[in-house]
């Protein structure tokens, strides 16, 4: 598949080398595609892997990603092009966040929650049968790709509108690794999937580690 990716931090570079590796092409979309560090990584990936503007990649794209950081997610899409995401999937990996890190207690501070969310806002920016996803808000970046943890496998909690697209970013999860992704239903969920994100850092934050992970449980 070829799959658009808006945001080259470590996030946007860790799926791509992810995507690479399960076979996929992909084209890294960002603000500075000539950056050295940037065209250094994508020499290294080699054939499968592009950089270029944000608008380069949505249109490669069959399938577009983005993980910009919050604050400039707004620009990036419209940098894109919205029409570059007519019918597509759009997994949503950000997180509405204010980008200043965590307070002295370790939490973020959500720009956007309670009757509104990350995914519900991008799902409105974007053509009505854009089809958005919002999945792998919850984990770091150093754990995207083969989750492996003592205590068993993570859960990777995903939102959408369209089934066909949450089968689509199923798939690829189970390609990155993830053996348990759990379906919580339209993309209004992603209000109580993006708090996630600031449990995970308050964690980090008080016992200095990034080797953690959720797991829904059942019986």
């Amino acid at each position: 598949m070829r799959i658009g990716i808006l945001g080259s931090g470590p996030v946007g570079l860790t799926l791509g080398k992810g995507l690479i590796q399960t076979g996929h092409h992909i084209t890294i979309g960002t603000r500075n595609p000539a950056r050295e560090g940037l065209q250094q990584w994508v020499r290294q990936q080699g054939q499968q892997a592009a950089a270029g503007t944000f608008r380069q990649a949505a249109e490669f794209g069959e399938l577009i990603i983005i993980c910009t950081s919050w604050p400039g997610t707004k620009k990036a899409i419209e940098a894109a092009g919205i029409w570059n995401f007519k019918g597509k999937t759009v997994v949503d990996v950000t997180n509405p966040v204010d980008g200043k890190g965590p307070d002295e207690h370790g939490r973020l501070n959500l720009l956007v929650g309670h009757t509104n969310s990350a995914g519900e806002q991008i799902q409105a920016w974007l053509p009505p049968d854009a089809r958005v996803v919002k999945a792998l808000s919850c984990i770091g970046y150093q754990h995207m790709l083969s989750p492996d943890f003592t205590e068993g496998s993570p859960t990777m909690f995903i939102a959408g509108n369209n089934p066909e697209a949450k089968q689509t970013v199923v798939d690829l999860l189970n390609e990155f690794g993830w053996k348990d992704v759990a379906d919580m239903g339209h993309i209004e969920m992603s209000r109580s999937i993006e708090p996630l994100a600031v449990l995970w850092t308050a964690y980090g934050y008080l016992h200095n580690s990034s080797g953690h992970a959720f797991k829904l449980l059942k019986k």
